[in-house]
């Protein structure tokens, strides 16, 4: 019998909360789970035999968070919607894309979700393999900007609060070197990242690739 009386959801919970508190996945530990439910590390091993199966429990937790839009929507609506649900469930669980990641979706909730959005493409007549690619390129596509973004986020909060000068150095270093080198490609790049919130710059950037889907889909046909 477990040593204190806590439930799976509840070391979940913990798990995830704890996590926000972390700077990386890196830093996660069972034992600071323990310590944020005021019970012994050993007791959390009754229900999770390793920190990968809470890793593998807390990715599932979040995916399940997922709603499928409706699905007589037009197939590329359908995807912006879902993605961008994607997108807001990643942004509001702190380090989820990594978490993503780290775990195998090897869970009925992850792969009823791989399974749903590659249907969404098959069903408009896409191939399995033309399904499997725009999901896999969709997916690094999300996972790998929400990752550069927290990245960011955390370079900026260190810069306002001066609390490191080399990293500000380094921003003012990219200004100067596009003004000086006259990089007029990357000073549109940098000012067009800055004008857009991050909600916006995955959108842009999720309706070049089903711009390009749609593209590959009326090649096909013809």
């Amino acid at each position: 019998m477990p040593k204190a009386k806590i439930s799976r959801p509840q070391i979940i919970q913990a798990s995830l909360q704890t996590l926000a508190s972390c700077q990386s996945l890196d830093q996660f530990s069972m034992r600071k789970v323990a310590t944020a439910l005021h019970i012994d590390a050993s007791t959390i091993y009754w229900y999770f035999e390793s920190k990968q199966a809470i890793l593998q429990a807390m990715a599932d937790e979040i995916a399940a968070q997922i709603s499928f839009p409706d699905a007589s929507l037009a197939w590329q609506t359908q995807l912006t919607q879902l993605f961008s649900t994607i997108f807001d469930v990643y942004t509001t669980h702190s380090h989820a894309a990594e978490l993503m990641i780290a775990t195998i979706p090897s869970s009925e909730v992850r792969l009823t979700l791989m399974n749903h959005i590659i249907g969404i493409l098959v069903s408009a007549g896409f191939s399995e393999e033309q399904g499997s690619l725009a999901l896999s390129t969709i997916d690094f596509f999300l996972t790998g900007l929400v990752m550069d973004l927290s990245k960011e986020r955390q370079f900026r909060t260190a810069i306002n609060n001066k609390q490191a000068a080399y990293l500000h150095d380094q921003v003012t270093q990219i200004h100067q070197i596009t003004h000086d080198e006259h990089l007029i490609h990357m000073q549109n790049s940098v000012n067009n990242r800055n004008s857009q919130s991050a909600k916006q710059q995955f959108e842009a950037g999720l309706k070049l690739i089903l711009k390009g889907l749609l593209a590959e889909k009326n090649v096909d046909l013809n």
